[in-house]
């Protein structure tokens, strides 16, 4: 009998030894070759918490027919939780093609921010009106207030296919994030222009919302493949401030640079550098932020273990081991 969603644990509470029976999200399948020459299934198996590579080494232990099991396919599976050089994974005994109507509710299945989203919207309302120059007002207001489809994509979408909060609601947390960071900036640095920075927080990663699907496992768009994220900023923020009568040229130019140089190096994708104090902030608290929230989950998911495996986003393994904080 095959078990209720109810019934199951989730990836990350299990350990080494566990027995995991119950539906997973393939997000990667891989038919491969052994050394040895016999061919095996390779995974990549997720629910909210977190994903597991799984590995099933005899494909004569699928269920049913084959061609199914691929990429955001739901999957039944029963195996064991194990650890292979550091890294914990599913040694699968079976497989099988989950069909969506027997899976039910997908909530269980995709990682979300552990912040609400409607706090989240009510806090960039209020950041969005707290500002003092008329024409940013009205161009964030334009694309993040009046445009429903914008905002509801932009409060549900993540922030990364991977490296850094690449959950729903990932790139709305990570916004005000950099927003939180942002504020006490500007109020140490007084030459610093608070509106022009929050304006390039709200807009650098906006283009996200369509270059990242999300639907079912994170990937890219056809264009966002093509063209990027950058690239449709500009076009939207070209396309809003011309709607606006009077907008002012040299506010298009500086908005447009902190987009365009956001990655901070030529070869990260920016097609210029960081050339005012505004869009050299924006770059360094995006990466700052990006960073810490990738370590942090490092060390979250490394359990017991003094260092985690080696982190390709960070280039670096994390040590684990936390002074505690005085109160």
């Amino acid at each position: 009998m095959t078990p209720s969603l109810t019934d199951q644990p989730l990836l990350r509470i299990l350990k080494e030894g566990d027995a995991f029976t119950g539906f997973l999200l393939a997000q990667e399948a891989a038919f491969k070759i052994s050394a040895k020459g016999s061919e095996y299934l390779e995974l990549k198996l997720a629910d909210r918490s977190g994903d597991l590579k799984g590995f099933l080494w005899d494909v004569k232990a699928i269920e049913g027919d084959m061609d199914p099991i691929k990429a955001d396919a739901f999957l039944w599976v029963k195996g064991t939780l194990s650890s292979y050089n550091g890294r914990s994974q599913i040694k699968l005994d079976k497989v099988r093609f989950a069909a969506d109507s027997e899976v039910g509710d997908f909530a269980r299945f995709f990682p979300v921010s552990q912040r609400p989203v409607p706090e989240m919207l009510a806090e960039m309302d209020g950041i969005i009106a707290s500002l003092r120059d008329p024409w940013i007002r009205q161009l964030l207001e334009a694309l993040f207030v009046k445009n429903e489809t914008l905002r509801a994509a932009f409060a549900l979408a993540p922030a990364a296919k991977s490296m850094h909060h690449a959950y729903l609601g990932g790139l709305l947390e990570h916004t005000l994030s950099i927003l939180a960071m942002a504020d006490r900036a500007c109020g140490h640095y007084a030459a610093m222009n608070r509106d022009l920075v929050v304006a390039g927080v709200f807009l650098h990663d906006v283009g996200k919302t369509a270059e990242l699907s999300y639907q079912r496992s994170f990937g890219y768009t056809d264009v966002g493949n093509l063209i990027g994220h950058i690239s449709m900023e500009c076009e939207w923020i070209n396309r809003e401030a011309l709607a606006i009568p009077g907008f002012p040229e040299e506010l298009r130019l500086q908005l447009l640079h902190i987009v365009l140089s956001h990655h901070g190096r030529l070869e990260f994708g920016s097609p210029v550098l960081p050339k005012t104090p505004e869009a050299l902030l924006v770059h360094y608290l995006d990466d700052l932020d990006g960073k810490l929230e990738a370590m942090f989950r490092g060390i979250r998911e490394a359990g017991e273990n003094s260092w985690t495996p080696f982190s390709r986003a960070l280039e670096r393994m994390i040590y684990t081991v936390r002074w505690p904080k005085v109160d």
